[in-house]
């Protein structure tokens, strides 16, 4: 009785670590394999451990790049009394959340005196998608022919841009020691280019 309980817990013995020897080689088949099913409950259960995607160094860099862009536009404009013909050109730089410096040079023919003005300025476009709002301020300096005085102002422009090449706004212009006709509202549509 004795030597059959010793063999019948050696064969036991022998089972088990057969047993433990297969089920490691199991588990490490299935570590290369597919992994074993989840239940559902479970997964749906479990929180997501995949970390968010990044973006690759070269789009972190022109994530981050400043953009310089430029544009002209042509139309009509008020002073003196008169209506003008205007052509204008400027320049800027996209920084980042949309803020952009900019400086604007604008020529005012047709009538007497000619006029050339300076806006140095900022604007905000809002981070959306094509279709972007605007807002912004500006200065002006206005260099006046015909022997009279220079002004000096204060603006701001509002419109939507269109893409990366046409935008459509309004400005309004206010100058400094003035008596009469101070205030100037003037609808614009710009052509441009981001690089």
């Amino acid at each position: 009785m004795e030597t059959s309980y010793r063999r019948g817990s050696w064969a036991l013995a022998a089972a088990a670590l057969l047993l433990t020897v297969a089920g490691g080689a199991s588990a490490q088949a299935n570590a290369t394999a597919e992994p074993a099913a989840v239940p559902a409950a479970a997964v749906d259960a479990a929180p997501s451990q995949q970390p968010a995607p990044a973006l690759p160094p070269a789009q972190k860099q022109e994530a981050q790049r400043p953009k310089v862009f430029t544009w002209a536009s042509f139309g009509t404009t008020f002073a003196y009394g008169q209506t003008y013909g205007s052509a204008n050109v400027g320049a800027g730089v996209l920084l980042q959340r949309g803020i952009a410096p900019n400086v604007e040079l604008g020529y005012a023919f047709g009538n007497s005196p000619t006029l050339w003005s300076l806006r140095p300025g900022v604007t905000w476009y809002v981070p959306m998608g094509n279709v972007r709002p605007y807002v912004g301020a500006y200065y002006t300096h206005w260099f006046v022919g015909d022997g009279r005085p220079d002004q000096d102002g204060i603006g701001a422009r509002l419109g939507l841009s269109l893409g990366q090449v046409m935008s459509v706004g309004v400005t309004y212009d206010r100058a400094f020691n003035c008596s009469q006709n101070c205030d100037s509202w003037t609808p614009t549509i710009s052509a441009g280019l981001s690089l």
